[in-house]
Parts: structure tokens; sequence; C-alpha cells
């Protein structure tokens, strides 16, 4: 059996306010392909939208479990990775504090090239208790004049009753001290049954125009070198050849595991004995490095 897509708006929204945590609470029972969230500072002195420094880290919440926990930057420039026409949207207002910016949090993942894939991603929700809740929680920042947050969701009305296996998205930090970081055991606590899609490597907080920017990224699993000593114009080549990344994006250093686009070059962390990256700055840092995992998996663990 279809079930077409539908555009609904999500209008449970509280805690709008400058340095507040916004929640919006989604219908249950349906299955949510794309969540895209609007922000506007009403009392901007400007026509522009505010960006994606509106919020701060998002998380998404599935039953009891938070699904989702990236910065609304991050995010943006993971998206923009998939290709520039899946980055944020900024329109102008017609006066002062009109514009708004139009952040997505893909669930489906549009740029797969099976369909089944796509929809086979998008989050189900008809399995959830009475008690269960889905939701996404935006800190909203602290400069924000007067904020205005409104969201819209794309969905269906598929459910097989059960949790379907999704894209979990874990944001990680590690303080730098030199041109090179070193991180050993990356999955440790990711549970058995996952399998590890991507992790986005983002500029240290004291880079400035990619100053400090990664260049280099090894990473050796079980004692075999699954990532080379791959530079960033290689790895961004790579990306490209395999028509998932159309340019590469400043800020952010993706190892992609299925640029193929086969869940069967996912890395199973149940498989992964041990793991280390070595990452190469293009200058010393002294700031922090964000990274955000990427894993297909069960949303009830974690």
């Amino acid at each position: 059996m279809f079930y077409p897509n539908r555009k609904i708006q999500l209008l449970d929204i509280s805690g709008v306010r400058a340095g507040g945590a916004a929640i919006i609470s989604c219908p249950k029972g349906l299955r949510y392909k794309t969540i895209v969230l609007e922000f506007q500072d009403a009392g901007a002195a400007v026509m522009t939208g505010p960006g994606t420094a509106f919020a701060g880290e998002i998380t998404v919440l599935l039953g009891s479990q938070i699904i989702r926990r990236h910065n609304a930057t991050y995010l943006d420039l993971s998206n923009q990775s998939q290709g520039s026409h899946y980055g944020s949207v900024s329109v102008a207002g017609a006066a002062n504090g009109g514009g708004i910016t139009r952040l997505p949090l893909f669930f489906e993942e549009p740029w797969r090239k099976r369909a089944d894939y796509q929809n086979g991603l998008a989050v189900e929700t008809g399995w959830l208790g009475s008690k269960d809740v889905f939701q996404v929680k935006v800190p909203i920042s602290a400069g924000v004049t007067t904020p205005v947050l409104t969201a819209y969701a794309i969905v269906d009305d598929f459910s097989s009753g059960n949790p379907n296996q999704i894209v979990k998205w874990e944001s990680q930090d590690v303080n730098v001290n030199g041109n090179t970081v070193q991180i050993a055991n990356p999955f440790a606590g990711m549970p058995v049954g996952d399998k590890i899609s991507q992790i986005d490597f983002f500029d240290p907080s004291d880079s400035v125009a990619q100053s400090k920017q990664v260049t280099k990224c090894r990473l050796v699993i079980n004692g075999v070198a699954v990532y080379d000593d791959v530079t960033l114009d290689q790895n961004n080549a790579t990306n490209q050849f395999a028509d998932l990344y159309m340019t590469g994006v400043a800020g952010i250093f993706p190892v992609v595991f299925d640029h193929d686009d086969l869940f069967e070059s996912l890395r199973a962390v149940g498989n992964i004995k041990s793991a280390q990256f070595l990452l190469t700055l293009k200058a010393a840092s002294a700031g922090t490095m964000t990274r955000i995992t990427q894993r297909l998996g069960d949303p009830t663990q974690g």
C-alpha cells in the first residue's frame, strides 16, 4: 500500500524565549521524514533571517531516548556536505525582524539513491505508548532579541507498530592541544547492534576561517588502516565522485563509510575491537573539537 506524503504544521511549541529551551511536541502515530525548524528574530534591526546561530545544541527525544544531539550550525554543515541544496535557507522579510531561517532535520536522508533506504529511515512513531513523546528541544541563543520559533514536518501515515532502525546522531567534544588530535576507542559505549555510517569532525573552537581545520585523517580499526592518511582534498574528491558531496564544505571533515550508498558498507559496532583516529590540523590549536557520529540502529537503545 502506498502512503502519500503530507505536510503538517507543528503547533505544540512551548518555552520560546531568549536564553531558554523551546520544546516542540510532535503528534504521535505518524512517520516523520523531515522536520523543518523556522527561526525568526522579530526584534532584529535587519530584514535578514537570524541564521543557525539562533539555536544551540538541538536534541530529539523519541520515547525515552535521545536519538539526535547536534549543534544547529554543525547540523547545517553536515546537511550541506551532502549537497548545498540540503543546507539551511534564509529569506529576507519586508521589514526589520521579518527575515526567517529554515533549518531541516532530515530523517529519511533524501540524498540516498535507493527509495527504500530513504523511506526505511523515516522515524515511525506509531509504536509509542501513551506516556511516550516525540519532541524536539531547541535552545535559543541569549543574543536573540525577540525569538519566534515555528516548525512544520513532512510525514506519512505508515506504521509497522514497532520501532524501526533509524540514523541516530551523537555529539562529543575533545580538547585539542597541538596540531594533531588522537581519539582512542571513539565508538566505546555505543550499542553493539548499531552500525556506524559517518563521523563529522568540525573545526576547533579557536579556528578562524578554517585556520586550524582538519587537513588529514587516519583511522585504524582492528589494526587495519581504514582511512590511510587521507587528505581533506582527497576526501572531498572521493565523496564528490560518489555523487554524495557536490563540493567540499568549509569547516567540516566528513568520514563516510557508506559513500557507495550501501548499508553493507556500514561498520558494525559489535565487530570493532579497537579503533583510533589520528587527525592532523592545519595549525596548532588550544580549543575544543566537536565530532558528530551518525549510526544506524534501534531507537530504543541509546
